[in-house]
């Protein structure tokens, strides 16, 4: 007799005696069976149920391979995927014209994105800190332009106050019409409504903007907390005059905030 149909046996035995053990308990609820015949049961039972359970295969070598190898290819994925992102960052336009004026260029990711506000969220986390030479009012960038500047730094982590926020105000430029501006989250005294994410550009002076015209910071001193040439956005629509001295019009963020992974602070280095 082989192995497997003893161990069918000795299941069918198994079941049947607990069949009968719950069938007394179930049919005569008052009258507990003895506690020597369940510990004689358990006894009896225990070395049977332990020889049906070795009589199963182990789960074959090449199952755990495998789970190991679809774990170890998704990590390479996503390892490749952010390598690349990165490279691709580095070499942007104007990422690169950074790193040839002096500055250093440091990468890191979006580890958490907070509360949204008005013009979409206001903040986020990425996973550089001191450690990594990061310190407060750094320019934070993606690919795509401009996501904000650093507000709190910890050792291995910082928070980001992003281009939108309530208390963030980018001093901008046109680069078609050459006019100086800044750019805000909408108000409610802007000439006309936004959309969520857009954003408000006010010029300091009046003078010719136009639709689709691209906008970039100005710069601040000792590149603190922006550095030059940086994308903010692109003008969709410019509001009608109504006798003011300055122009204002609607800014679409360079950046999506929604999708973003990697990205670089610019620590300030040469001139």
């Amino acid at each position: 007799m082989t192995a497997r149909p003893l161990s069918l046996y000795a299941l069918v035995a198994g079941v049947l005696f607990t069949a009968v053990v719950l069938g007394w308990d179930a049919a005569t609820p008052r009258a507990a069976l003895p506690e020597t015949l369940r510990g004689g049961g358990a006894a009896a039972m225990s070395p049977l149920l332990t020889r049906i359970a070795e009589s199963f295969p182990p789960p074959p070598e090449s199952a755990e391979a495998l789970t190991e190898t679809t774990a170890r290819l998704a990590l390479t994925e996503d390892e490749l995927r952010r390598s690349t992102q990165q490279a691709d960052l580095a070499t942007t336009p104007h990422i690169a014209a950074l790193s040839d004026q002096g500055h250093d260029i440091v990468l890191g990711r979006v580890v958490a994105v907070g509360a949204p506000g008005a013009a979409g969220p206001e903040r986020l986390t990425i996973d550089l800190g001191t450690e990594d030479g990061i310190a407060l009012d750094q320019s934070v960038v993606a690919a795509d332009g401009l996501v904000g500047r650093t507000v709190r730094v910890g050792r291995t982590t910082s928070d980001v106050l992003i281009v939108g926020a309530a208390d963030l105000v980018v001093g901008a430029r046109a680069l078609d019409s050459q006019l100086l501006g800044t750019v805000t989250p909408p108000a409610s005294g802007d000439p006309a409504a936004r959309e969520h994410g857009e954003l408000t550009l006010t010029t300091i002076s009046f003078g010719d903007l136009r639709t689709g015209e691209q906008v970039v910071t100005v710069g601040s001193p000792d590149d603190t907390p922006f550095v030059a040439g940086i994308p903010v956005g692109k003008i969709t629509s410019v509001d009608p005059p109504r006798g003011r001295v300055d122009v204002t019009a609607t800014l679409l963020p360079a950046v999506d905030i929604g999708t973003l992974d990697v990205v670089a602070v610019i620590v300030p280095g040469g001139r």
